[in-house]
């Protein structure tokens, strides 16, 4: 028993140290390719905080944005120049922290090839690598989050002294990505269902007073810059809850839009091993109707189960959910699905099954899909939140089915060890395609990049007293990063609404385009940075064009 123990434990380590080696890897391509693209449009907001953090301020900053990639990024500002790299190195070293993290997690539940599996999918979901080290912080906060929920596990089961890291590790996920507050539901409800495990429930309170205190700083900052400690928080919930998203650029009011597009989110190895769990499911269920004596326990199991009122309970409130899914605010149907999740785990008992880790990840993954789903402005990254437990349930699913479809040599399960190699060999060439796919897609914006700072570059020989003139722009955080000073955010006019930026192909209508030259005439800048064509202004003329950036300066 000790040999297997210990072959157990280096094959755990060992497996882990192959996790570390495989998405450093892809995470330094990853990284060293979005380098060569450039940032993103929200990625130079998050680096002029970061300058502000380092005592660096450029002039101009947008705090209302999540903190903690841009502190994390002013390290390298206090010690070295400012640049564009560093934010895209913090953000691949946290997905390469989440990674790990969530490793260690599915290992409480699964052996550590299962787990390797569970979490080498997480890394090379096709959404997830879209999105590491882009400098943006949907795969940074989750990857803190996965860290946030774990530490909750392991205080429940193992030691309540983690309630002491947990907590202020999810105010850190919080602090990366507002919406990563909704970990709180999952978090609760695991420590609601399992009450009775938990030895010292003094320790949470401590673990919140810990988060309480680590905050302090931060809302002091935050009472200096806005005269309120909590204005940026307030204005991320007043948006959350949909007054005023009909005039964002990816306004789309569907809440099946994740649902839909799915499969080109969790890729085609994910997508093989859901076929393959319902191939699985199938055999099963066909090799089980031959054994009568199985046939009638699962009868017998459905008859208690519907005689259960928690049971019916639980159904009500399901029905309640669905029917008013995306017709009332998120917070009610998160609040209806907490109930939902309670009553499973109580059906789940009086059953005696043992559903309280799936119960956990359904409500981690429903906190977010209930969320995104129901919030009117969708983008394909956000389902980065959903990947972390839906990487846990083809995990799930895989495990099982290679459990059930087993065929054995010498203790050895073959199915499982055939499948295992053929999975990952497909997850990392899977990658290997994504990767120049990426470069390829991206290099308009690259070029964008480019354009943006050779404009901005001849703004400043053009007019050396530039800082002192009033400027605009419509994705005013590139022009604002280049030329080191506030540059004002110009609205988009598109079909008699006021947006503010988007994509940068508009087919504008005349009104559309009387609208932007009615705004330049009230906002009367001295300079207005377009990225659009075919603009004719009264009072502004065209001074220099750059690809797709013309300058117009005031006549």
């Amino acid at each position: 028993m000790n040999k297997i123990n210990v072959k157990d434990k280096h094959l755990e380590w060992g497996l882990l140290f192959f996790l570390i080696l495989a998405v450093s890897i892809i995470a330094y391509f990853r990284v060293t390719l979005q380098m060569d693209l450039g940032p993103i449009f929200d990625t130079y907001d998050y680096l002029a905080n970061a300058a502000l953090f380092a005592g660096k301020g450029i002039g101009f900053a947008d705090l209302t944005r999540p903190p903690v990639i841009s502190i994390l990024t002013a390290i390298f500002f206090v010690f070295g120049k400012l640049s564009v790299e560093p934010i895209m190195i913090v953000d691949g070293f946290l997905y390469i922290f989440g990674c790990v993290g969530l490793y260690l997690f599915l290992k409480t539940f699964f052996d550590p090839l299962t787990s390797f599996i569970g979490s080498l999918l997480f890394a090379t979901f096709p959404i997830v690598i879209t999105y590491t080290g882009a400098g943006f912080n949907d795969v940074s906060g989750v990857s803190v989050a996965i860290w946030a929920i774990y530490l909750a596990y392991l205080a429940v089961k193992k030691d309540s002294r983690f309630f002491f890291l947990s907590f202020p590790v999810a105010l850190i996920a919080f602090l990366t990505r507002y919406n990563m507050a909704l970990i709180i539901f999952p978090i609760f409800l695991y420590i609601l269902v399992n009450w009775k495990e938990i030895k010292r429930p003094r320790n949470i309170l401590i673990g919140i007073g810990l988060s309480i205190i680590l905050i302090i700083p931060l809302l002091l900052f935050f009472n200096s810059k806005f005269g309120g400690p909590l204005d940026p928080f307030l204005s991320f919930f007043k948006t959350s809850g949909g007054g005023g998203v009909t005039e964002h650029f990816a306004y789309n009011p569907d809440p099946l839009y994740f649902i839909k597009n799915i499969f080109s989110y969790i890729g085609v190895t994910s997508l093989a091993i859901f076929f393959f769990a319902l191939l699985s499911l199938v055999f099963v269920y066909f090799r089980r109707m031959r054994a009568r004596s199985e046939d009638m326990k699962w009868v017998s199991a459905l008859k208690k189960l519907f005689k259960n009122y928690k049971f019916i309970i639980m159904m009500i409130f399901v029905c309640v959910f669905l029917v008013s899914l995306a017709k009332v605010h998120y917070m009610i149907s998160e609040f209806i699905f907490f109930v939902i999740c309670y009553f499973a785990y109580l059906v789940a008992d009086d059953l005696s099954a043992d559903l309280d880790k799936d119960i956990l990840f359904l409500a981690w993954f429903m906190a977010f899909f209930i969320f995104q789903s129901v919030y009117v402005a969708k983008d394909h990254r956000y389902f980065i939140t959903m990947a972390a437990p839906m990487a846990y349930f083809l995990t799930r699913g895989f495990s099982w089915s290679v459990r059930e479809l087993k065929v054995k040599y010498i203790n050895i399960n073959l199915t499982k060890c055939l499948i295992a190699t053929l999975i990952i060999v497909a997850m990392l060439l899977s990658v290997s395609y994504q990767l120049p796919s990426i470069e390829k897609d991206n290099q308009n914006s690259k070029l964008y990049n480019q354009e943006a700072q050779a404009a901005s570059y001849w703004l400043m020989n053009y007019d050396p007293d530039y800082k002192s003139k009033l400027i605009y722009a419509d994705l005013w955080s590139y022009f604002g990063w280049f030329l080191k000073m506030n540059v004002g955010k110009m609205p988009i006019f598109r079909n008699n609404k006021t947006l503010y930026a988007g994509a940068k192909d508009y087919n504008f209508t005349k009104q559309d385009k009387l609208s932007f030259n009615n705004k330049l005439e009230e906002l009367r800048p001295d300079y207005y940075i377009s990225s659009f064509k075919g603009m004719n202004f009264t009072n502004y003329q065209p001074i220099q064009k750059f690809g797709a950036v013309t300058i117009y300066k005031r006549v």
